[in-house]
Formats: structure tokens, sequence, C-alpha cells
């Protein structure tokens, strides 16, 4: 059995031993995937719809009801009931009901199912452009990421976040660019 000679050693351990436990579970819960689950962000697709519609029934309850679409590419729907009051007392009502085709990225057709030499190119410089903007990322993350490693406990991981989303975001910056500046 452990002795103490004081009541000093006693806290001591025990505070270290918290601090001990509170960094491993900190790390276990960065490790696990499912994590906290974010309300705001609904199950979708590109070629999904979810809406949500709440209706006040004549007890004064509010009714919610949810309706979802997934990988549905033919319509897009989008309704809207809104009642807004009006100066001489009245009640205003509108109701919008819109029905779309969805269609959320425009591949280049060609003619005859076949890409056309501009096509071609346009898609080369978009490649080109993104490959430069990763090159660029990359150097430019070689500076921030030893200083974020030293962050305790979170660093290595804040580091390969930043090392990979800025990637990924000034490749697609510069892929855009290059599509721009060569009239794609």
């Amino acid at each position: 059995m452990i002795q103490f000679k004081s009541f000093n050693g006693l806290t001591s351990l025990v505070l270290g031993g918290g601090l001990i436990a509170s960094n491993f579970m900190a790390l276990s819960m960065l490790s696990q995937k499912n994590g906290i689950p974010n309300i705001a962000n609904l199950p979708n697709t590109p070629y999904s719809s979810f809406s949500i519609r709440s209706n006040k029934a004549a007890d004064g309850s509010e009714e919610w009801s949810m309706a979802q679409r997934q990988h549905d590419p033919k319509t897009m729907l989008s309704y809207e009931d809104s009642e807004q009051p009006t100066f001489n007392k009245g009640v205003k009502k509108k109701y919008i009901h819109k029905e779309s085709v969805a269609q959320f990225i425009t591949y280049p057709q060609g003619i005859d199912g076949k890409l056309t030499a501009k096509q071609i190119e346009c898609i080369e410089k978009q490649a080109q452009g993104r490959s430069n903007g990763m090159m660029i990322a990359d150097a430019g993350s070689v500076q921030v990421t030893p200083a974020l490693a030293g962050v305790p406990i979170v660093g290595p991981v804040l580091a390969g976040i930043f090392f990979g989303q800025a990637r990924k975001q000034v490749g697609n910056a510069a892929s855009d660019l290059a599509g721009q500046w060569n009239d794609c």
C-alpha cells in the first residue's frame, strides 16, 4: 500500500491522474467517427430534396411534416406557404409551388456525343489549374503546419486537417480560375 507523508503528495497524485485521464478522454473523443450528431446536416445527395412543413391547428398546436425524396434526378419540388397581414386588417395568403428539372452539373455534350477540341482543351486547362493550385497550397501549408502541430493534444490532427483542406480548396479555386481565364 502506498503511504503519503503529506496531503500535498496525495493531491498531486489525484490531479496528475485526472490530467492524464482527461487527455486520454479527449483523444478517444477525437478518434471516434460518430461524435456529436449535427442536427442541421440532413441526409441528402445531389439528387435529393428534403422539406419541412409547419401547420398550425385550430387548437393552437403545431404540426410538423417532413418529406424526403432520395435519388430522384427527375424533378425538384419547392413549396412555400405564407400569410402576411395587410393594412386593411386582412390576411394575404400566398402559396407557391415550383417544380423544376434537377440539373446540378452540366457536362459537356459535344457534337454527336463526342467532345469538341475546345471542350477537351478546357478540361485539360482546368485539370492543370487544379494541380498547380494544389502545389501552391502545399508551399503555403508547409509554413503553417508546424505551428499548428505544436498545439498540445489536438495539434497533429489540426495540422493534417488544415493541410488536406487547404489543398482541396485552393485546387478547386485554381481550377475555376483556369476555366474562367481560358473562356471555358
